[in-house]
């Protein structure tokens, strides 16, 4: 345990980088919808999603014959998307810095490591929770009259997990100090 405590930093750091990587290179959001005569499906990438600017496609066929179209979305971006991103960089560079700045023996941060790292647990775990909302608030960003047969991304899925899961991880040293204290 004493282990793990030690190094819990860069394995915070570690799945928050996982998270971030799967938000920006998996799909957002996915839409799959089918009867017994035609089926549609679609996606949209996470850029597309976190800044209003990127990729998507759509796929519809009836009795079979149908076709593919790709292209660059261009609207409202979902502001959960964006807060969860910013939220998610702000907290791997504090933890870059609760990693780097001990082993260059600097002592200027020593003081405020432990604020900064609770900042950093609240960013990664409010991060993980706003990505759980981004199907209604991209629906209701561009005005969808609904967002039935939308789900969210399993890479966001994930990458929401990772993000909680890194802000459990980066807050076990100060609970297990804390928990020393108290017997």
């Amino acid at each position: 345990m004493k282990k793990f405590l030690q190094f819990a930093g860069i394995i915070s750091l570690a799945l928050a980088a996982v998270g971030f990587i799967l938000m920006m290179a998996t799909h957002a959001m996915d839409y799959a919808a089918s009867n017994s005569l035609a089926n549609a499906s679609g996606w949209y990438s996470g850029v597309a999603v976190i800044f209003g600017k990127g990729p998507y496609e759509v796929s519809a066929s009836v009795l079979g014959f149908g076709g593919t179209g790709q292209g660059t979305f261009e609207g409202t971006l979902a502001w959960n998307a964006l807060l969860g991103w910013i939220f998610a960089l702000a907290a791997m560079i504090i933890l870059l810095l609760g990693v780097v700045l001990p082993l260059l023996k600097i002592n200027a941060l020593q003081k405020f490591a432990g604020l900064l790292n609770l900042i950093a647990v609240g960013l990664l775990v409010v991060g993980g929770i706003f990505l759980f909302f981004t199907v209604p608030a991209f629906g209701a960003a561009n005005e969808w009259d609904n967002t039935n047969n939308w789900a969210l991304g399993a890479g966001w899925v994930v990458a929401a997990i990772l993000y909680i899961l890194a802000g459990a991880v980066a807050i076990a040293p100060a609970a297990a100090n804390f928990l020393a204290k108290k017997k």
